[in-house]
Order: structure tokens, then sequence, then C-alpha cells
């Protein structure tokens, strides 16, 4: 039977595809890149113990080995395994690394610094607070000085504070820091806010991060997720919180191939114009065996359905019911793609803006500190040559002889 449909429109399809393409596309990630991470999860404190941390660092590291990192691991974290868990981190990280931290378990500041407490922390003065404690400033150094490219900073730390009664320098929640260049630093709620532990297996906010990091979309975007949905779950009773940037692209699971993405839908596209109209079962078959979650899958299925069911009298007649329904069901397929499409590029395009424009604040507040310093080195010098001065006007002054009284 000789096909009553071809698809023309099929054409302006695939360029509007190919356009959507056209803007910057997510870096794929090399397969030789080295990716290290540091996971600990600290639950079983002395006192004000927790129930999710060690299940969340525990299917946090299952998920990253996943992902083809090599994991430092710790659960229940004491004082005297620190240098050991620091230095076993730092042993594993080379430059160009990536390297990724998270962390489960109370957390507290300090003055603006970030501790994350053992579980046999017994903190009873500030000293206590950093000696007991891994500091987040003690990881960033080492990350920097490892000079790795791609940094990620994961704290589900923002739980109530058991130690807040101890010293009135602590504060609530955790501070936020300025984070190196290609460093992103993700919290579990807002600067100075409380998290919630969760009543299931994980914690809010890590049960959340679990679900987005299967995607291949940027971090910077899972991020973006990451604040919804745990704002949704909560009722708004908790807000993630991110600070910092990256230069260039990360995906859990690889970035998006720009060439390859194209090229999939592409002969996607030709294979099913190249089967429309047929009454033949196998056709769509090979479709699916193909692309079984491709762009007309739920189309060929459909197909199938009706082209198992019996014949009515007039074949012909069924045949061009069939066809127009499948060119109206692949019209409304082809709008849901390209508004997807669109949709994404936005989204990439504010985020570069917003990249940029923390770029730009970052580099003016640079401008300010150094003229600040400058300024106050210019006062100090002018201070000490005055002192210098008076000391050697001193010096010059006549000096007074004694004379002794006659009698």
């Amino acid at each position: 039977m000789r096909k009553v449909l071809k698809f023309s429109k099929i054409h302006s399809f695939i360029l509007a595809l190919a356009s959507l393409f056209s803007f910057n596309s997510y870096s794929a990630e090399s397969n030789q890149e080295k990716k290290i991470a540091l996971v600990v999860g600290n639950a079983n404190y002395e006192k004000s113990p927790l129930i999710n941390p060690t299940k969340d660092s525990a299917d946090i590291a299952s998920k990253l080995k996943g992902y083809g990192f090599e994991v430092v691991y710790r659960e229940n974290l004491h004082v005297k395994q620190i240098g050991a868990m620091l230095r076993e981190f730092k042993s594993k990280l080379t430059p160009g690394a990536t390297a990724l931290v998270f962390y489960a378990g109370h957390g507290l500041q300090l003055r603006g610094e970030n501790y994350l407490p053992t579980v046999d922390a017994d903190i009873q003065s500030e000293e206590d607070i950093q000696n007991q404690s891994v500091s987040l400033r003690q990881i960033m150094d080492l990350l920097e000085e490892s000079k790795t490219r791609t940094n990620l900073v994961f704290l589900d730390a923002c739980r109530n504070n058991p130690f807040e009664r101890k010293t009135r320098s602590l504060s609530r929640g955790l501070a936020t820091i300025n984070a190196p260049s290609g460093t992103l630093i993700a919290y579990s709620t807002r600067p100075g806010s409380v998290a919630e532990d969760g009543k299931g297996r994980n914690g809010l906010y890590t049960e959340q991060l679990l679900k987005l990091i299967d995607n291949k979309k940027p971090i910077e975007q899972v991020l973006k997720q990451l604040v919804s949905s745990v704002k949704s779950v909560s009722k708004g009773r908790q807000e993630p919180w991110s600070e910092g940037s990256l230069e260039g692209d990360f995906c859990f699971g690889g970035c998006l191939d720009e060439n390859a993405e194209k090229n999939r839908l592409l002969a996607d596209v030709a294979l099913w114009e190249s089967i429309i109209g047929s009454t033949n079962i196998s056709d769509y078959q090979k479709y699916l065996n193909l692309y079984p979650n491709g762009t007309f899958a739920s189309l060929a299925r459909k197909t199938m359905d009706s082209l198992k069911s019996p014949k009515p009298v007039n074949a012909n007649n069924n045949q061009e019911s069939i066809n127009a329904a499948l060119l109206k069901q692949a019209e409304a397929t082809k709008r849901q793609e390209i508004e997807r499409l669109s949709r994404e590029k936005i989204e990439r395009e504010k985020l570069l803006a917003l990249t940029e424009e923390k770029i730009k604040l970052d580099a003016i507040n640079k401008q300010k500190l150094e003229a600040e310093l400058a300024k106050s080195r210019q006062e100090a010098e002018s201070l000490r040559k005055a002192q210098g001065t008076q000391e050697s006007n001193s010096n010059q002054l006549p000096k007074k002889i004694f004379v002794p009284p006659t009698f």
C-alpha cells in the first residue's frame, strides 16, 4: 500500500532543533579526569545525636562511586581521626582534578568561621571548638594548595547546634565565606538558618539532592532545582543556599554532548519519517528497539496497538485516519520539544548572565579592597614618618644643665 502521508514538515522540525542547539553546549567531561570525594557523616554525638547523617553520607558515597569518584569515607568522625582523614584526602588530590566534599551532621560558626564538630567533641570553650572540629577553612586551604580545577562542597550541616550555650560567640547556622575561584559551596539552608534532620532514611536536603544529581544538567541548574524542591517539601521553612562559581560545566552523569544529542535527534526523526504510513508492525518495533525513549516512542506504541486491532471494512479510510492522527500527534510532540529546548536555552543564558555579573562584582570588590589597603599603608607610613620627625626634634632640643644651688 502506498503511503498516504509524507512528513514534509518534519524538515522544519529538524531545522528548529538544530538552531536551538547552536547556543553554547554543555562541555562533555573527560573520562580521564580524576575525581576525588571526601564524604563524612556524623550522627552518634554524645550530646544531641542525629538520625540521618550516616545514611546520607553512605548514600552519597555510593552514588559518587557510580560516577567514577574515588571516595575517602568516614562515619562518626572522632577528634583523633581528623589529621589522618585530611592527609589521606590531600594525598589523592592532583592539579586539575575535580574535588568534592560532602558533610552531614552538626555544624556551627564562630566569629564568621564554620566548624564541623566530631562526635566526641566536648565543647566547653571557644578553644575546644577549634581543637575538636574540622574547620571549613582547613578544607578550603587544602583544595587551594592542591590546585584542583573544580571544587564542590556540600554542607548538610545546619541542624540545631547543641553547643550554643557554651560560649556567647557562637551563632545560629553556618556563615557564608568567600569561595576561591573554581569553587562552588552549597549549604542545606540559608546562612544563619537551621535545616531539618528528616523523618525518613535521609535528611530533607540530601534526599532531594540524591534525586536530582542523576540528570545530565550542569550543577548550577541542579542546585536551582534543589532550592525549589526543598522549599516545596518543607513548605518554605528551609531554603538551600549556594555561593561561588565554576570555570566551566560540571555534571554528575557527564554533561550533554551537543553534537551527539543533535545527531541522535536527527537520526530519530529521519527513521520516523521513513516509516510513517506503514502498516507493518515490525517497522515500528524497529524504531522502538533503536529509540525506546525517542521523540516518537509513544506514537510508535499507539500505532502498533492500532495495527494489532481488527481491521475495519474500509481499510483505506482507516489508514488515512491513522495517518491523520499520527500527523496531529507528531505536530504536538514537535511543539513540546521546541518549547522544552527553548526553556533550557533561556535558563542557560540566565545562569551565564548571573555568573558574569558575579565575576564583575567580585572584581569591583577586589579593587575597593586593594584601594583601602593602599590607603591604610599610606596612613601607616605617614604616621611612622611623623613619629620619626617628633623623635628627631626631641633629640635636637638643648639639654638642661643642672646647676647646684649656692649657699
